[in-house]
Parts: C-alpha cells; sequence; structure tokens
C-alpha cells in the first residue's frame, strides 16, 4: 500500500485514509484508540519490533529485498496511521 508516488488526494492516500479507520476500528474493538498518545507510542514500537524482525527474516534468506522493500513500504504507510485520524 505505499502511497509515494501519489501526490495528496491521489487513490492510494483515500486507501491508506480508509486503511487508516480499518485499523482504529479494531483498536476501539478492544477500548483503545490510536488517538491516544500512548497507544499510538505502543502501536509505532510494534512497528518497530515487527520491521526489525523481517530485517533478521532478510539476513537469513527468509525473504529477499525486494519483499523486505515491499513490506518495510507497507509499515511506513501503517507508521502514518495515527496522524491521518
Amino acid at each position: 500500500m505505499n502511497t509515494a508516488d501519489d501526490g495528496p488526494g491521489g487513490d492510494a492516500s483515500q486507501a491508506l485514509r480508509a486503511w487508516a479507520e480499518t485499523i482504529e476500528t479494531s483498536f476501539i474493538e478492544i477500548g483503545q484508540s490510536l488517538t491516544r498518545g500512548d497507544t499510538a507510542a505502543s502501536y509505532l514500537r510494534t512497528l518497530d519490533v515487527f520491521e526489525r524482525t523481517l530485517q533478521g527474516l532478510h539476513a537469513q534468506g527468509v525473504i529477499d529485498q525486494t519483499q523486505l522493500g515491499e513490506l518495510a513500504g507497507t509499515i511506513a504507510d501503517m507508521r502514518k496511521v495515527p496522524g491521518l485520524l
């Protein structure tokens, strides 16, 4: 879902905003919200851990550089979610 190539208001930008709402809904279901600083900080730290896991998988040869790049792009988009709410 990397949106780097789309300008403001582009289709991917709209898709990212819709995805942000979906992610927020999943947090609301457990009584949390990414609009809260502590919850957003925990969410972002989890993405840090996941990104390090992907880097480890790449280092072990489980995923290749292209796969790592695509997955890292998705994580980069996910990092934008708290700011879109």
